[in-house]
């Protein structure tokens, strides 16, 4: 959307000072920890961009409390799995070669929109190990979220999602669907212990040197599969919902929205 586009579309200028008061209507409180998704455009026209969003968020939390973002790279994967769009067969053991190693510090984030980009290099924060599902963190908690992330579980058991899970996080959705709720795979993980693996590799830097390694990774749901249940948990009354600038924002518990999920799935579950 061009910016044209989006000062036609915006009633008052959005600003760092209305998202936080947007967001406190919300019910966000100092000292939260919480995991946040995100679309800049979906605010309208921000003064400041993602930048002021990511202010209004820290002013909103306060310093107690931890701001957490996905900043996954799904380009560090296996070309041989790429799919939009892939590449020619030929070019697979040049791309595995010469791939530059993950660096939690300068590797890009790709797909995860606008903020989660600038969060991820914003002062202090911590990034987790993992290749193509990282997390990035600001915060007292920042350490113990991003302490663990295990390569190939890494939605799983020793992951930023099970230590968000394990200290009652919750999930702010800023623009965005369910389908963009990290969070439930960690639910899918539970609900599908079983799931098929798919074969993955990734560049990283051990002993100081770059090394291809190669490792399995339970094969994902559609997060298509997640708007449902995001609904029927709003439905039931697990969340709330308000205008956070132009647009719209969810903010619901994780642990009851996994536990909603889990409900939802049971009759599919492998047990």
């Amino acid at each position: 959307m061009t910016e044209a586009r989006q000062i036609s579309r915006t009633r008052h200028p959005v600003t760092s000072a209305s998202l936080a008061a947007d967001l406190r209507a919300l019910g966000l409180r100092a000292g939260e920890l919480v995991i946040a998704h995100s679309s800049l455009s979906a605010l309208g026209w921000v003064n400041g961009g993602a930048v002021a969003v990511i202010e209004a968020l820290l002013d909103t939390l306060g310093p107690q409390g931890t701001l957490v973002m996905p900043s996954q790279s799904p380009h560090l994967s296996d070309p041989a799995n790429w799919s939009a769009p892939p590449v020619p067969e030929t070019w697979w053991d040049t791309i595995r070669a010469t791939m530059p190693a993950y660096d939690p510090r300068s590797t890009p984030t790709s797909g995860m929109g606008r903020v989660a980009e600038a969060f991820r290099g914003w002062p202090g924060a911590i990034r987790s190990a993992h290749p193509a599902n990282s997390f990035v963190a600001l915060g007292p908690l920042a350490a113990a979220v991003t302490r663990e992330h295990r390569l190939e579980d890494p939605f799983g058991p020793g992951s930023p999602l099970a230590e968000l899970h394990r200290r009652d996080a919750r999930i702010l959705l800023i623009g965005v669907g369910f389908d963009a709720c990290t969070a439930l795979h960690f639910a899918e993980h539970r609900a599908w212990a079983r799931r098929p693996l798919v074969r993955e590799g990734a560049p990283l830097m051990i002993d100081g040197r770059r090394q291809w390694v190669r490792f399995e990774i339970a094969e994902p749901l559609d997060s298509e599969r997640f708007v449902p249940v995001g609904a029927s948990a709003l439905a039931a009354g697990i969340g709330a919902q308000g205008p956070l600038g132009e647009g719209r924002g969810v903010l619901v518990a994780m642990r009851p929205l996994i536990d909603h999920a889990l409900r939802c799935w049971s009759g599919e579950r492998d047990g």
